[in-house]
């Protein structure tokens, strides 16, 4: 507790900390339920807006979804500064003339990085309950049904089949590992490279490059070794839509990659393991 207010100090003076973390807080409810209640899933008929839950499953896999991209590109960035900043600032060094033992800085960060990813899947899973519950009392209209009575068409309110509160939770502990995955890999380039603007710029290439790489085995026929490839890993455990997915209907993975679950904590682990190497190594000044 000692080590994780601390941190906690250090990383509430922080503005991107604040600017992002706000928008973390307020755009992911924003997006899951405050703008598919206003816009609805038809204009006239015709699908808008392609995040509207039609089921329990789908609300928990696409409020995953995105807080994992929130994650990504916002939550990643500012761990990445809160770390070089220290090496930039010189506070590193301050803590170990203060009576910090090296394994202790590193378990402070370490400590930040599992609260941050804790309290986002708390988030998470509150705000997929919430919506959740939310839109399964929702009627949904069809413009289509046919009045067998008169015989003539119109619209007709039902309610569909949402399926049981925890039918896609799974989706929620994809979020964390993944999560736990990309903080991991953001922790080791961090500690790897020092230098903020730097430490960022490779990390997100990263992403590219192997990218790249897995188009290079695909074309050499040995597309089965893209599976094991540590980012490749990172995002099976929670697959993300592609735009045709995303405009002709998402679905949520029937059953949960374990094989990428597994690969990616091995993958967590060596990047931590690394980047306590590196830390013990280098001069910290």
């Amino acid at each position: 507790m000692k080590l994780l207010q601390i941190e906690y100090k250090k990383i509430v003076g922080n503005k991107s900390f604040k600017v992002f973390s706000l928008m973390f807080l307020v755009f992911l409810p924003l997006l899951i339920i405050l703008v598919p209640a206003l816009v609805g899933d038809t204009i006239n008929g015709v699908g808008f807006y392609p995040l509207v839950p039609s089921s329990y499953e789908l609300t928990w896999y696409t409020t995953s979804v995105i807080s994992s991209w929130f994650c990504f590109f916002l939550l990643s960035f500012v761990l990445i500064y809160h770390i070089t900043n220290e090496y930039s600032y010189r506070t590193v060094r301050q803590n170990v003339i203060d009576g910090f033992t090296r394994i202790e800085y590193l378990k402070g960060k370490l400590l930040l990085m599992l609260a941050i990813t804790l309290i986002a899947t708390a988030y998470v899973f509150i705000v997929g309950l919430i919506g959740g519950l939310y839109f399964s009392t929702i009627e949904h209209t069809s413009a289509t049904l046919i009045n067998i009575m008169s015989g003539t068409e119109g619209e007709v309110a039902v309610i569909e089949d949402f399926g049981s509160v925890f039918d896609g939770v799974s989706n929620v502990f994809r979020f964390f590992i993944q999560t736990v995955g990309g903080f991991s890999f953001a922790f080791f380039v961090a500690f790897a490279l020092r230098k903020g603007i730097l430490a960022v710029l490779i990390f997100y290439s990263a992403f590219l490059v192997e990218l790249i790489a897995r188009a290079i085995l695909r074309g050499r026929n040995l597309e089965f070794i893209n599976d094991y490839l540590p980012l490749n890993s990172i995002k099976n455990t929670l697959r993300f839509p592609n735009f045709v997915e995303i405009f002709q209907g998402i679905s949520s993975p029937d059953a949960i990659d374990w094989i990428a679950v597994v690969l990616t904590l091995v993958y967590s682990a060596l990047f931590i393991y690394l980047a306590k190497a590196l830390f013990f190594k280098r001069d910290i000044s």
